[in-house]
């Protein structure tokens, strides 16, 4: 009980509370409190999908790991959309639903994908993280305005980016954004394998972010966190254990069970591949010449 209260219940009401300013949403909270208590319902805090490993930066010490791709591809649009269907069609309730990349301005269909997240009535919030190095257009703009959605833009002082136009336009449509300044980054490390003891895994993976936000949903499977989606998609890692089948799992009753077993993880094998826990901080947005 206390893993599934630090880990789904206590991360979901948190998730409200940050995107809900002052104290309205009263009904959102309700809602929420509902399914996170009655048995055999499905609530989950956070869901990332990754629509590109394209990107418009190449920055040295990116946790997702863009530099590494030698052929950067967008997927497929239909098969992303069957694959967040396929998943809200499973749950009762997503708080958080993130669209990312890459840089997720240069996905060619971003305004379809979108759009099924946002009809969705199961989808409470919208997100999109953006490098504010391309501005949407006037028919992405249109859908930003909806209520549901929310802009967090990233700023790493790189000369391409354009946070203060794509800011001023945010502002001017009425668009629900943040600014986040990067100061620093704590280096992720190389790709090669660590060693760690389980223990360490697991005390390294319940002291990060990871465990209790941001699963990321990458060909149509979800990972415990953005960086392992990446290790494995390029070949780094391979792990059974950091991965619920999103696309492969029959639906129902046993599909619900499944992401609650998987959001409950008391360890992921990605962190035996990562350097976070050591917490070197680094200048961020460094840019890699490219290929």
């Amino acid at each position: 009980m206390s893993s599934y209260f630090n880990k789904i219940f206590k991360p979901c009401i948190n998730e409200i509370h940050n995107l809900i300013p002052g104290h309205k949403g009263i009904g959102a909270y309700a809602r929420v409190a509902r399914d996170l208590i009655l048995p055999g319902r499905a609530v989950f805090q956070d869901i990332v999908v990754i629509l590109t490993t394209r990107c418009s930066l190449n920055c040295k010490n990116c946790n997702n790991l863009m530099p590494l791709y030698d052929k950067p591809y967008h997927l497929d649009t239909d098969t992303v959309i069957a694959d967040i269907l396929k998943l809200l069609e499973n749950v009762d309730t997503i708080i958080k639903f993130g669209l990312l990349g890459g840089e997720p301005l240069i996905y060619p269909e971003l305004g379809r994908v979108l759009q099924v997240v946002l009809e969705s009535p199961k989808v409470m919030f919208a997100d999109i993280t953006t490098n504010a190095t391309v501005l949407p257009d006037s028919s992405l703009l249109k859908l930003m305005r909806h209520p549901k959605m929310f802009v967090e833009i990233s700023n790493y002082g790189v000369k391409t980016q354009k946070v203060q136009d794509f800011a001023a336009l945010m502002r001017e449509n009425g668009i629900r954004h943040t600014v986040d300044k990067a100061t620093s980054w704590v280096a992720p490390g190389g790709t090669e394998q660590r060693g760690k003891s389980r223990e360490q895994l697991e005390k390294e993976y319940n002291a990060c972010y990871s465990s209790r936000y941001c699963r990321t949903m990458l060909n149509g499977k979800l990972y415990l966190c953005a960086r392992g989606a990446h290790l494995c998609d390029l070949g780094y890692m391979k792990s059974e254990h950091d991965v619920f089948d999103v696309r492969n799992t029959p639906s129902g009753p046993g599909f619900r069970e499944g992401m609650k077993r998987f959001y409950l993880s008391d360890y992921a094998e990605a962190c035996n591949y990562c350097d976070h826990a050591l917490g070197k901080k680094v200048k961020p947005g460094e840019q890699l010449k490219r290929k």
